[in-house]
């Protein structure tokens, strides 16, 4: 095997002079106590490391430990394990007799298994603990093959004396990741290590080998779902240059112009709005104008597929948009959303009054308010709210009458179910015969049953759907709310994970309730990205372990200390009394991102 390129020598961090001179650097660093104190750069160590053992020391990492801390509980992931199973078993051959030992990682860097050329390594590495489950991020342990490996996003080899930790100096430790062949997301990772004075220049090269062999074998074995999924991406790719993905409950493939239309939030958007393409009798091709976000758009074309098993997937191609939808929060994405859009063009050209119908916070005024906008010369919008009752009940009937007469105008007229009593008979004749274009909006109520003197004057009603019912809506609602309270980018954005948890609420509010969750989300991560931590409990439960009560409290103090420090970290641990290192690592175990501190913050500080 060939030494592979330049940069996987090891011959500048290779030596007893080596070791000692790290090992100096090191020392002097931890001796300083300071992470914004860095050695100069002429002081022999790479730079790679000194940021590393920067990380560790804000991470609040012991570097006189020695132990392994471990999640007993963490359940190894099958389809890297059987992947690796022939490649281990093939090194363990290659490894018999040396002083080497490998490692297999999940994503979180937890140890799914490993391999000792020396039987006698065994109980060593298991008297520190090198069990499943057992943590090798660096967060947790510092600098090593496998964390750094992680933190630096690609293959990494950290030197006896370069490790953070005293107890891991006599070693030397290469990680390389494993990627999905197809999605190129982190799966695992493979390490090996050997005794300093065995450091070798072939190592980098060797475990990045072993990795690869881990890749080829999970595309190998890939489902027979995933890899008909992945032969329809290919086929698009082959044909075209357009972005194209392929899609089930489990799995989400997308080709490199896809990737480049896509972030996080729209993995969850298109995969709600192809669930409703392939479900029952909407399982035809259809294609809808898509917003990915305040100011992109797409013409998605999906087209369903039936997969092993009678398992459901879907083909999606999408074409970018000339211009963005505008930000009116009702560009259609789910099937009930776009035939009431459609039925409301409908309205629109016919100039016929309608009745929109629903539960409270379905967002009946805006669709009011859109089928006004939508009138090419549209006149003056006259909006009445029959549950004002500060307005005099004469001046209320004779706005409604004047507003009414004109055939240019729009007259929109909310909550008709709470109009008072005394005005049912005046208010059921101007109705009957309007001359300007007719919206109200009504929330069902069974008393309404018994007066049906408003509701007939409808020739149209509309029923809007509640939002439990248009899951496909969630996403692209939740990018509009955070433009709407972010007008100016960079803006938030909400996490994968928290989009799903939001997807598989019930919503007994609707938009208004979303609108009020996401609101206070955005209050929590301090305009950060939404996680699903920062969900309240009913709608985070299931998507992620929930917090006890000491680490809830734990957090919400963090939070708070955040926001009287306007993101100053230093100034928030003075706040709380802790070090600066130990609010870096539980801002890092709570998954708090804050945002920079404000100028004026720095200020006060100096």
């Amino acid at each position: 095997m060939s030494p592979g390129p330049a940069s996987f020598a090891v011959a500048p961090m290779h030596g007893p002079d080596a070791w000692r001179r790290t090992l100096e650097v090191r020392e002097h660093f931890l001796a300083a106590a300071d992470p914004d104190w860095l050695p100069p750069r002429s002081c022999g160590v790479r730079r790679e490391i000194v940021l590393s053992w920067r990380r560790s020391l804000l991470s609040g990492v012991d570097a006189a430990a020695t132990d392994l801390p471990r999640d007993e509980g963490a359940v190894p992931p099958g389809r890297l394990v059987r992947a690796a199973q022939p490649v281990f078993d093939r090194l363990a051959d290659q490894i018999a007799g040396t002083q080497a030992w490998a490692f297999l990682a999940d994503r979180e860097c937890r140890l799914v298994r490993y391999v000792a050329g020396d039987p006698a390594l065994v109980p060593l590495l298991e008297a520190r603990g090198a069990f499943p489950g057992a943590r090798f991020g660096e967060d947790v342990v510092g600098t090593n093959g496998l964390g750094t490996a992680v933190e630096q996003g690609r293959p990494f080899i950290v030197a006896g004396s370069e490790h953070f930790r005293a107890y891991e100096s006599e070693a030397t430790t290469a990680g390389a990741l494993v990627r999905d062949p197809v999605t190129r997301r982190l799966v695992g990772l493979v390490n090996i290590n050997c005794r300093y004075e065995l450091t070798n220049g072939l190592l980098l090269p060797f475990v990045t080998e072993l990795a690869r062999s881990v890749e080829e074998r999970l595309l190998i074995q890939r489902p027979v779902a995933e890899q008909a999924l992945l032969d329809e991406v290919m086929r698009v790719s082959e044909r075209s240059a357009q972005a194209a993905v392929a899609l089930s409950e489990e799995i989400f493939i997308a080709n490199a112009a896809a990737l480049a239309l896509l972030d996080g939030a729209d993995y969850e958007l298109l995969r709600q709005w192809a669930r409703e393409s392939w479900a029952g009798e909407l399982e035809r091709e259809r294609t809808a104008r898509l917003r990915l976000g305040p100011d992109r758009a797409v013409t998605a074309r999906c087209r369903p597929l039936s997969g092993p098993a009678g398992r459901r997937a879907a083909v999606v191609i999408l074409t970018p948009c000339a211009a963005a939808v505008t930000a009116a929060g009702l560009a259609p994405r789910s099937p009930s959303a776009e035939r009431l859009l459609a039925r409301l063009d409908q309205v629109s050209a016919r100039r016929l009054p309608v009745l929109l119908r629903g539960e409270c916070g379905t967002g009946k005024a805006t669709l009011a308010r859109r089928l006004h906008a939508r009138e090419p010369d549209a006149g003056p919008l006259t909006v009445l709210d029959a549950a004002d009752r500060t307005q005099p009940q004469r001046e209320w009937i004779a706005q409604l009458r004047a507003a009414l007469a004109d055939s240019a105008g729009t007259v929109v007229l909310l909550h008709l179910d709470a109009l008072d009593g005394a005005l049912m008979e005046p208010a059921a004749r101007l109705l009957a015969s309007p001359r300007a274009q007719l919206v109200a909006t009504l929330t069902e109520r069974p008393e309404l049953t018994e007066r049906p003197e408003l509701t007939d004057q409808f020739p149209v009603v509309l029923d809007v759907p509640p939002l439990r019912e248009r899951a496909g809506d969630i996403p692209a609602l939740v990018t509009e709310i955070i433009a709407e309270l972010h007008p100016q980018p960079p803006r938030p954005r909400c996490t994968p994970e928290a989009l799903a948890a939001l997807g598989s609420a019930e919503w007994p509010g609707n938009i208004r309730r979303l609108r009020q969750v996401v609101t206070t989300a955005l209050v929590h991560s301090l305009s950060g990205d939404i996680t699903v931590g920062d969900l309240p409990e009913d709608l985070a439960g299931g998507r992620g372990r929930r917090l006890t009560g000491l680490e809830w409290h734990e957090r919400q103090a963090l939070i708070t200390a955040l926001r009287n420090a306007a993101g100053d970290r230093e100034a928030a641990a003075r706040e709380l009394g802790i070090s600066r290192a130990t609010i870096y690592r539980k801002l890092k175990r709570h998954g708090i991102r804050p945002p920079a501190a404000q100028p004026e913050a720095r200020r006060r500080q100096r």
